[in-house]
């Protein structure tokens, strides 16, 4: 579990509440979570609607600290902030930068799982 993108304490941490399984079972449901919310969000900015954008940031910045995903979290946690102070004119390319930044963390999560399941 030693990817830089991923916190592997953060891991640890799940392993020791339910194990093994609960570690992927927690993977699989931030990997298919996470590109839904995202797509999301960004439906919403094109409609200049920022709740759902409020929403995505505070979500994923939860469920990305419990993966260990800290830098994915400060996006996350920026998406959330200049969402809810109504600032539309960042949030494309902050959304962006969370997409681009979740991709990574996919690639370490998946590796993670591989890791854990052989």
């Amino acid at each position: 579990m030693g990817e830089s993108c991923i916190d592997e304490k953060a891991l640890e941490v799940l392993k020791e509440l339910g194990g093994v399984s609960f570690v992927v079972q927690m993977i699989d449901v931030f990997l298919a979570y996470a590109p839904k919310v995202i797509g999301e969000a960004r439906n919403a900015l094109a409609e200049g609607n920022l709740e759902p954008v409020v929403r995505m940031g505070h979500s994923l910045r939860s469920s990305g600290r419990n993966i260990g995903a800290q830098k994915l979290v400060e996006l996350a946690q920026t998406v959330e902030s200049v969402s809810r102070a109504g600032q539309l004119i960042p949030l494309p390319v902050l959304l962006d930068n969370l997409e681009e930044e979740f991709l990574q963390v996919k690639v370490c999560l998946e590796e993670t799982k591989a890791r854990l399941l052989s």
